[in-house]
């Protein structure tokens, strides 16, 4: 079974989002809500809430935001090496 993380940081987030394609929509969000978009891919557009402070994102919302990209923690795992 693959270990996740116990905090993962909003960079390391936009990197594994850049491996998939996703990029930043050109549309504005109010607060901290950032849109990505990847028409190539299921789903074609996915927000995730940039963090404030130190920018980690905590396991659980690592969790839902694997589930919103829709891949496994092993693939995300795997995506996440070397970023």
């Amino acid at each position: 079974m693959v270990q996740l993380p116990a905090h993962l940081t909003w960079e390391q987030l936009l990197c594994v989002a850049h491996k998939l394609g996703y990029g930043p929509s050109k549309h504005k969000k109010r607060g901290s809500a950032r849109d990505f978009v990847n028409v190539d891919r299921d789903p074609p557009i996915v927000t995730f809430h940039e963090p404030h402070g130190n920018h980690t994102i905590p396991r659980g919302t690592m969790g839902l935001y694997i589930s919103k990209l829709k891949l496994s923690k092993e693939e995300f795992a795997s995506l996440l090496e070397g970023c």
